[in-house]
């Protein structure tokens, strides 16, 4: 007797339930921390927008990406560059363009707060059965090989490995 085959509406609903759960706690922790460190939600996702590249983004293209005024977004910038954790630019062909890169001091915060978050995902990893942990592996894996979600350099800077 053949089982039948999961929909994709019942994998996308347990998908969402064991994501939610698994974010709930590193939200709540994340959110402690930004709003200890000073930056708002915006101006962290800016930053981690800015640290996903390895060149200067200009800050109408951020705007745009984030969803925000390009006004909006240049106070954020602001905020940023004071703290010293983004540098600003201008565009050495057209110095109305205004382009952005993460700073050194920029880049440790986020590697901080990312390694705290895979902390907590290798707790979970641990608490898993053997039989399980080895499963889950296999099948994340495989979704990581069919090329169907874009890598994202803040969390692949190390290797997966079997």
């Amino acid at each position: 007797m053949q089982a039948t085959p999961v929909s994709a509406d019942a994998c996308g609903k347990v998908l969402t339930e064991f994501i939610g759960r698994l974010m709930q706690g590193v939200a709540q922790r994340c959110l402690g921390e930004m709003l200890s460190s000073d930056l708002t939600a915006s101006q962290f996702h800016l930053l981690l927008r800015l640290a996903s590249t390895d060149h200067p983004l200009p800050i109408n293209r951020i705007a745009d990406e984030l969803g925000l005024s390009v006004a909006a977004t240049g106070r954020n910038v602001e905020k940023l560059v004071q703290q010293g954790l983004v540098d600003r630019r201008e565009d050495a062909n057209d110095r109305r363009i205004k382009n952005l890169t993460v700073t050194d001091m920029g880049r440790k915060s986020i590697a901080e707060a990312t390694a705290d978050k895979h902390r907590e995902v290798q707790a979970l990893a641990e608490e898993l059965p053997a039989d399980v942990r080895e499963r889950l592996h296999d099948v994340l894996d495989e979704i990581l090989r069919l090329g169907i979600l874009s890598p994202n350099p803040l969390f692949t800077a190390t290797k997966v490995t079997s």
